[in-house]
């Protein structure tokens, strides 16, 4: 049954048309006024249908009253008055027109309000959105400056810092040679050697972060990375009492990248995941295809998650893990997130962070497939 909003108003129209009627061939002739009356009514359904159904309506109400209205002008001798009716009939058909055509130009200018009222809509959205990208932009570039000019203060003190630290080094093992195990002065040389090989590391990252390496483009295999590195770090994920889970996706899997940066960005995250777990939980590394993103059928990018169940990273700190020298940790240089969001970027992927406080943090490092855009 359909809804009483589409049959209760050519109902009421109908009704209304049937009582004017049969009140007109039910009233005496004599009764001129009554007759006069029940004609003017026939406006009232008239303009009813104009409002209700535009120029369809205000037509096709009008064209239905002189149907059934025109036989009583014409079988019902009506005398002199017979003329006036007959005129009566072009005028109902004028009124109906008037007022469909009014109704029917109020609706174009309400479509058309609304039209504009979309587009102006899109048009903020649209804004909103070029708004965001040039703030974007705009983080990129401060980021870039901060980059350039800290780079090139790390690359000089880098360099001043090494050569010295190398003749420490080696004097150290020179000197650390006359102290046999188990001496009470063989623990501090054991000391000297392992900070200068942390600050030997950090020295490198700093030089890695201040010259980039240019990537050299060739057909690799995520997952493969992934074992590989998954390996690679399986002693220090038992350390910490880390289980790692690899989980692949089925399908294709080769991306135009550098392999060794590549390496370097993935273990970066990996190492991250582990030492936020210091109290033993789970790393879960899977991949998988972006679904939305295919042209004519096939994917055009591979996401890597990797998901840990550390404490998570707090809100304020999501927008600046990627900074350069930002870091939580307590002997943390805050390079190992830049380089690996430097590296990304200059792979043509995207690096994205959720994290909430008590439920873990989850990386998701988006790369184009091997031919998706030209490499």
């Amino acid at each position: 049954m359909p809804p009483p909003a589409q049959w209760l108003r050519p109902a009421s129209l109908v009704a209304a048309i049937v009582i004017v009627t049969l009140g007109h061939f039910l009233t005496p002739l004599n009764r001129q006024i009554q007759h006069d009356v029940l004609v003017r009514l026939y406006y009232l359904p008239i303009v009813l249908g104009g409002l209700w159904y535009g120029l369809r309506g205000g037509l096709g109400t009008a064209g239905l009253i002189t149907l059934v209205y025109l036989p009583h002008v014409l079988v019902v001798e009506h005398g002199i008055m017979t003329i006036g009716y007959l005129l009566e009939i072009p005028i109902l058909i004028a009124v109906g027109l008037l007022v469909g055509l009014m109704v029917d130009r109020q609706e174009h200018y309400r479509r058309g309000l609304e039209i504009q009222t979309e587009t102006l809509a899109q048009s903020h959205r649209e804004l909103q959105e070029q708004t965001r990208l040039l703030l974007e932009k705009e983080t990129q570039l401060r980021r870039a400056d901060r980059l350039s000019a800290l780079g090139q203060l790390s690359a000089g003190l880098a360099h001043e810092i090494r050569n010295p630290l190398g003749s420490i080094k080696g004097a150290v093992e020179i000197l650390q040679d006359d102290y046999p195990p188990g001496h009470p002065k063989a623990e501090f040389y054991a000391i000297l050697l392992k900070e200068v090989e942390r600050l030997n590391d950090v020295l490198t990252n700093f030089l890695s972060f201040a010259r980039p390496v240019t990537p050299r483009f060739a057909p690799v295999d995520v997952r493969e990375i992934l074992t590989a590195l998954e390996g690679l770090i399986s002693g220090q994920a038992r350390a910490h009492r880390v289980q790692i889970f690899l989980s692949f996706h089925v399908g294709p899997s080769r991306v135009m990248a550098d392999e060794m940066l590549l390496k370097q960005a993935f273990l970066n995250i990996m190492l991250n995941g582990v030492e936020a777990i210091p109290e033993g939980g789970d790393l879960a590394i899977s991949t998988r295809l972006r679904p939305e993103s295919t042209a004519g059928g096939r994917p055009e990018w591979v996401e890597v998650v990797f998901d840990d169940t550390g404490p998570g990273i707090p809100e304020e700190d999501q927008g600046r893990i990627f900074d350069p020298f930002f870091t939580t940790k307590k002997d943390g240089t805050g390079l190992g997130l830049a380089i690996t969001h430097r590296i990304i970027e200059n792979h043509h992927g995207t690096i994205r962070v959720m994290s909430q406080r008590g439920k873990g943090t989850t990386f998701v490092v988006a790369l184009p497939l091997e031919g998706a855009i030209g490499l």
